[in-house]
């Protein structure tokens, strides 16, 4: 098991290293001083103790002293530095010529050194006590006396002895080591603090480094760190930075799942669905198969989610999903694009075997029960086939064409399977080009408020307004009919309702019409989907108008309520509750006109313009106006004609008892101002 230390540690090591290695290193420098001062000051001092006594002796033989008076000088010398002894000893030479000293013959002959130092080799030794011999070399200026010599012979020699501890260091000597030692030693320790600091912390600190770039630059989340490092917090963060990735893996692949499936079936969602459609179109391409696509959507799916409510319905998607996918191939990809819309890519499968396979869908789907709370519930969808690459060779072709063959098969009565063929291609090109047109309308706020006054028919006075969509193009207005329909196919409708009821409640109290009441057109998916309540109270706060008669009205289409009439009332009440009044719009113009007047509790009925146009020359149109008047009379209601366009239709209604009137005779739609 390899072994790991502390940072600590390694600091504490790196201190006592250094302590250690720089009192060894003064150890050692300081035997090298020590050396250096017997090798060479001593010699130094030696040399010139000895050239000292030379001299005198010289001096006094000048003088021609007698060897007793030279000896005197010795001893005297010796009195000068008593730790110091100076001894001269004679030549041979010098011996017969002027006679020999005591003991000097002996000396010569048993003392190797001086023997050594006669024969004119200058001699240091000793440890604890300094011996420096130094043999007198015959000059010039001494043949005058040594008439026997002759030069570079060695009339003596001359013998200082002193002990090491009287040496003499300089002090320029002692302040230069001192520089060298420091300077060389602060060198050392930092080249070792580099090296060991470089090799324990800032190499594996780059491989760290180097390891998450690789990471981030190849977004390869199963990689790992491991460095070579004997720090135990270096090992530390390679442990902890790899749990790290282990955590951001798991959460990545959470994500990658979240982000590739449908959260409540676990199906794929239209984002990987499209990425599979494209992958199947290029290998259908290079292979030159034919492959089929599915557009699946459950027939009367919103019944059961107002039934039984939205947990069953999401039961109920789940048991879905199970049928299709035990009777579908394992090649098979069955998504869920949102709702209760799934899709299906039959790979390699042609139309007619594709057929079968949606027949075989249908068919168990219709067979097979479903278990709701203490019901059983059977359902059915609508199919739409298209095939690659003759319904479209792209995806958007290919999606568009199996999502209006779903479609179609809807309009033919619901569970069915139907194939678009070119008319309906055509037309889902033409779809698209004005959904770009109105996404551009939106986007570059070109959706304008037009509003058509509404009079009092025995007053002739303005009542109110109906603000109506238009959509600025050019120097060109167009009316809501050349766009609607298209807008709530596309599902645009909402968008563009709150966008005009923002737009004419700001025009409203910019002029501060607060007399006049403003009637709107919302579809009843925008009450449905849509924030309406919040925006009209928003308004009527910033206007004081909280709590009373806010003079908004909102036109409910009579054909579009019977969609779903219990929360269509609730609806209604509560915006009733905020001072929101109702109208029925068109009225007249479905069987069960008649019947939403119990239903709904509305303030005002508008009849349907149809009947109201033809009135001066129909009589079959007078005779509904006159009992639609009647029986909203009856019920409380005021009425309003549509389509008022002459003095005559005006007289008619008069006549009648309608109360309110609209239409080309009174003024055509236009912008406030």
């Amino acid at each position: 098991m390899e072994s790991y230390t502390t940072y600590r540690r390694l600091i504490a090591k790196t201190v006592i290293f250094s302590l250690i290695a720089s009192l060894s290193i003064a150890f050692v420098y300081g035997l090298y001083i020590k050396k250096r001062a017997v090798d060479d000051l001593a010699r130094v001092d030696a040399r010139k103790t000895s050239r000292m006594a030379f001299e005198a002796l010289y001096s006094a033989m000048e003088k021609g002293w007698s060897k007793q008076e030279v000896d005197a000088i010795i001893v005297r010398l010796n009195n000068v530095e008593p730790q110091m002894r100076i001894n001269a000893y004679r030549s041979p030479i010098v011996a017969s010529l002027f006679g020999d000293r005591i003991n000097d013959k002996t000396i010569r002959e048993h003392d190797p050194m001086v023997a050594k130092a006669m024969k004119g080799e200058e001699i240091l030794t000793g440890e604890d006590e300094i011996r420096y011999l130094y043999p007198i070399v015959v000059k010039q200026e001494c043949l005058a006396c040594h008439t026997n010599a002759k030069i570079g012979d060695i009339n003596g020699v001359i013998d200082v002895r002193f002990p090491v501890a009287n040496l003499k260091i300089s002090l320029t000597m002692m302040i230069n080591s001192f520089i060298v030692f420091f300077t060389v030693f602060t060198i050392a320790i930092f080249i070792l603090l580099y090296f060991r600091l470089n090799a324990l912390l800032v190499q594996p600190l780059k491989q760290f480094i180097g390891m998450i770039q690789d990471i981030i630059n190849k977004n390869d989340m199963a990689k790992r760190v491991s460095l070579k490092t004997r720090i135990l917090e270096v090992k530390n963060i390679e442990n902890y930075f790899n749990k790290m990735l282990d955590s951001i893996q798991d959460y990545y692949e959470k994500l990658q799942h979240l982000s590739d499936r449908d959260y409540l079936t676990g199906l794929y969602n239209r984002r990987k669905f499209e990425e599979f459609l494209s992958y199947e179109i290029k290998r259908s391409m290079r292979h030159h198969h034919k492959f089929t696509m599915l557009m699946i959507d459950l027939d009367n799916f919103k019944y059961i989610n107002d039934t039984y409510g939205h947990a069953s319905g999401d039961l109920v998607l789940k048991e879905v999903t199970e049928i299709f996918g035990a009777n579908l191939r394992n090649a098979d990809i069955l998504a869920r694009l949102g709702g209760d819309e799934f899709a299906v890519i039959l790979p390699e499968t042609p139309y007619e075997s594709g057929f079968a396979v949606v027949e075989k869908l249908r068919s168990r789907l219709e067979s097979t029960p479903i278990s709701l709370m203490f019901d059983q519930i059977t359902l059915t969808a609508s199919f739409g086939i298209a095939e690659y690459p003759e319904q479209g060779e792209n995806i958007e072709a290919l999606l568009t064409g199996s999502d209006l063959a779903m479609y179609k098969a809807k309009r033919a009565g619901k569970n069915t399977i139907s194939r678009a063929d070119q008319s309906d291609q055509d037309m889902a090109a033409e779809i698209q080009k004005k959904g770009e047109f109105l996404r551009r309308a939106i986007d570059e706020d070109r959706l304008e408020p037009f509003v058509q006054p509404i009079y009092n028919i025995r007053t002739n006075e303005i009542f109110g307004y109906e603000v109506l969509a238009r959509i600025r193009d050019g120097q060109r207005y167009m009316a809501a009919g050349q766009f609607i329909e298209i807008a709530e196919s596309l599902g645009m409708a909402s968008r563009i309702d709150q966008i005009i009821l923002s737009k004419g409640l700001d025009n409203r109290a910019n002029l501060k019409m607060w007399d006049k009441k403003f009637f709107f057109n919302l579809s009843t998916h925008s009450l449905f989907g849509g924030n309406y309540l919040s925006v009209i109270e928003e308004h009527t706060m910033k206007n004081d108008q909280v709590g009373v008669d806010t003079g908004i009205v909102i036109e409910i289409l009579e054909r579009e309520a019977i969609h779903n009439v219990r929360a269509l009332m609730d609806i209604i009440e509560a915006m009733k509750e905020k001072g929101i009044s109702f109208a029925l719009d068109d009225f007249g113009s479905g069987f069960s006109s008649f019947v939403y007047l119990k239903y709904f509790d509305t303030e005002y009925i508008k009849i349907d313009g149809e009947f109201v146009k033809n009135i001066t020359v129909n009589e079959k149109d007078r005779i509904f106006v006159k009992h639609i008047n009647q029986i909203a009379q009856e019920f409380g209601k005021k009425t309003i004609a549509e389509y008022v366009e002459d003095e005559e239709t005006l007289a008619v209604l008069k006549e009648i008892g309608v109360d309110y009137a609209q239409g080309f005779h009174y003024g055509r739609p236009h912008a406030l101002s």
